[in-house]
């Protein structure tokens, strides 16, 4: 496969790995040969000049991050990936429209994250979920008492440091599985602030949980440049199952 060339517009990244290389914006970034382009999160760059280029955009990831960004992302490259991991994100946008399912690429891409593996182990587990809770219970789940769990672990952080309970794949899990009952679209940016945890680290997470098939990245048919995350049917029916078997234990009033 030939070289990704990604125009780069901003932002302190490696300048070229294998099967990669970014290419200067120059005086006229519109007559430059690119792939993709690449914009720091918290980019100044408004949307029509991003518009004009009509290359998938991959977002950088820093310290800070603007919302806008995170949402028109087709794909992130975040603060300490290596080239390989890049050259695995790029490829994925590139060639399938997503740099957030990366399960069918080789090598470095099984291993584009460090959470690849717990990712993987989540998935298993609400798969076994999903067997194990056919039938076994037909109580009433709501919106409602999974907004309500949801604040039960926000006030947790009122009594314990935050950071003792390492958990934000169960918060967006949550987060999605109550979206999706209220019929509401959830955005990336939207999502990182559910996970409770810094912008870099749920991202990662989201990636993760893509490449896992946890998490599925939907176009919004309203503004093709924005994305929601919503459940895979299959994440989606194991969290129903399990908060079944919670609503039969515990009565929420």
């Amino acid at each position: 496969m030939s070289e990704c060339r990604i125009l780069a517009l901003g932002g302190d990244w490696p300048q070229a790995g294998p099967g990669w290389r970014l290419v200067a914006s120059g005086d006229n970034p519109f007559a430059v040969m690119a792939d993709l382009a690449l914009v720091p999160a918290d980019s100044a760059l408004d949307d029509p000049f991003i518009d004009r280029l009509a290359l998938p955009l991959l977002v950088a990831v820093g310290e800070a991050a603007l919302p806008h960004w995170l949402d028109r992302a087709d794909g992130f490259v975040l603060a300490g990936d290596d080239a390989d991991t890049i050259a695995t994100v790029a490829a994925s946008v590139r060639n399938a429209g997503t740099g957030w399912r990366v399960a069918e690429q080789a090598g470095t891409a099984q291993h584009i994250s460090a959470l690849s593996a717990e990712a993987q182990r989540i998935a298993d587990a609400l798969a076994q979920l999903a067997r194990e809770a056919e039938g076994e219970s037909e109580a009433q789940v709501s919106a409602a008492m999974v907004r309500r769990l949801i604040r039960l672990r926000r006030d947790r952080d009122r009594h314990f440091p935050a950071d003792l309970f390492g958990d934000p794949a169960w918060d967006m899990l949550l987060d999605l599985v109550a979206a999706r009952m209220e019929g509401v679209d959830v955005a990336v940016s939207s999502l990182c602030v559910a996970a409770a945890v810094p912008t870099t680290t749920a991202l990662r997470w989201v990636r993760s949980l893509s490449e896992a098939g946890i998490f599925v990245r939907r176009t919004d048919p309203g503004d093709a440049r924005r994305a929601f995350i919503t459940l895979s049917d299959s994440a989606h029916e194991a969290m129903i199952g399990w908060l079944r078997r919670f609503a039969t234990v515990f009565v929420l009033r």
